[in-house]
């Protein structure tokens, strides 16, 4: 009974072993996979800006997804990213609504740190923050709700509600109809110099 002991202990730790190192290479198998798909996100946001940006397809990454064919409608729960091109979107919570068909999607991003990015043409980056971002495809909007901010350069725009056209880089910022608070502006004047001037001045 001693070596029939001995014999079971020897097969428990081997079988361990087995079992440890299997999820142990499983482990790094994901990191890989995972650590491939952030470069390859990173490479493409390299390649494309605002220009070409809504050619791209709409890639989404979360914890936790609920999706309805039926619907056609999806919940993302937790560390939630979507990426199209250069244009990038964090948030805790994502509803997506893609009942009105292929490139009419409306995507809601909630969350204590909802937050947009997107490189210009220029290759300066245009981000935002609220506690609510919209992103309608189709109009090619963006809707930021509850402490609202969007920045370029060093030029800051704050208000509860802030709507800005991607497309046509315009910004319209309004407070609530109940708020004490008013649409504050920080301009930096650089971002406003023409670059011809700014040659004639060389």
């Amino acid at each position: 009974m001693f070596k029939a002991s001995i014999f079971r202990n020897r097969y428990c730790i081997k079988t361990t072993s087995k079992v440890a190192l299997s999820a142990l290479l499983f482990a790094v198998f994901t990191a890989a996979v995972a650590q491939e798909a952030d470069e390859q996100s990173d490479s493409e946001e390299t390649q494309h800006n605002i220009a070409t940006d809504f050619q791209q397809t709409i890639k989404i990454r979360s914890r936790n997804q609920l999706l309805n064919g039926k619907s056609k409608t999806s919940v993302l729960v937790d560390e939630v990213l979507i990426l199209q091109g250069s244009l990038k979107i964090t948030a805790d919570r994502v509803e997506m609504n893609a009942a009105a068909g292929k490139g009419k999607e409306v995507i809601s991003a909630i969350g204590q740190a909802a937050t947009y990015q997107q490189k210009l043409e220029d290759g300066s980056l245009v981000s935002a923050r609220a506690s609510s971002i919209k992103y309608d495809v189709a109009t090619r909007e963006i809707s930021l709700t509850g402490n609202a901010q969007i920045s370029q350069n060093d030029s800051t725009v704050s208000a509860d509600s802030i709507a800005y056209n991607m497309t046509e880089q315009k910004i319209i910022a309004s407070t609530d109809g109940n708020s004490e608070k008013t649409v504050s502006t920080v301009i930096s004047v650089g971002d406003f110099d023409n670059s011809e001037d700014k040659g004639n001045e060389k």
